[in-house]
């Protein structure tokens, strides 16, 4: 099958573009409206194709949904890798970690990682994403860890810290949807966004005294 020497996207290409577009779309509106509260005559429409157009992609609501929350643990899982590439402490890694797994999140529109989507799907869809997201919560948490010993940090209790941590990936996700930051001048891009929560995290509200 001719290739126009990589100039023209192949149909698989185009397929996987389509793909990600419907993905896309589904998933600002699970996060804007639940799960539940979602059709796929809905998604449908926002693409602006027909639900049985989406049925060449994805077999049901369920594997959507499951994909949607794949792109979030990819997103993690990307930015777990850059940081076990990185040279430096527990701290840089950590901070690395964060900030990316943010950026990408947003950059690639991930949904949010809550129970309550996890537990909307099939037992086997579930066993397999709270897999991969105790895998991301045990590398924060061990660089949390790390921190504290080194002094990086002062003592927490690191389970409850990453809890917190990982919790915050959606409230950031839910903040950049609404586009309030961005409306009011605060940040100019996910990058951006990532930093500014992050120094916020780290440093906190209160002044050194």
């Amino acid at each position: 099958m001719a290739n126009w020497n990589g100039e023209v996207a192949s149909r698989e290409q185009i397929r996987e573009q389509k793909r990600r577009a419907a993905l896309r779309v589904a998933s600002r509106l699970f996060n804007e409206k639940g799960y539940h509260a979602t059709s796929l005559d809905q998604i449908a429409d926002q693409i602006g194709v027909t639900k049985t157009a989406l049925y060449y992609y994805f077999r049901n609501k369920e594997e959507l949904l499951y994909d949607c929350l794949q792109v979030s643990f990819a997103c993690g899982e990307q930015a777990r890798a850059e940081a076990e590439a990185m040279d430096g402490t527990d701290y840089e890694r950590f901070c690395h970690y964060y900030r990316r797994f943010t950026q990408l999140a947003i950059e690639q529109s991930g949904a949010f990682t809550t129970t309550a989507n996890i537990r909307a799907l099939p037992q086997n869809m579930q066993d397999a994403l709270l897999a991969r997201r105790d895998a991301l919560h045990d590398y924060m948490q061990g660089l949390l860890d790390g921190a504290m010993d080194a002094g990086n940090l002062r003592r927490l209790n690191p389970r409850a810290a990453t809890g917190y941590f990982f919790g915050s990936i959606n409230w950031m996700l839910s903040w950049h949807l609404e586009g309030r930051g961005r409306e009011a001048g605060e940040y100019d891009d996910a990058e951006d966004f990532s930093d500014l929560v992050l120094d916020q995290a780290l440093h906190g509200l209160a002044n050194r005294i």
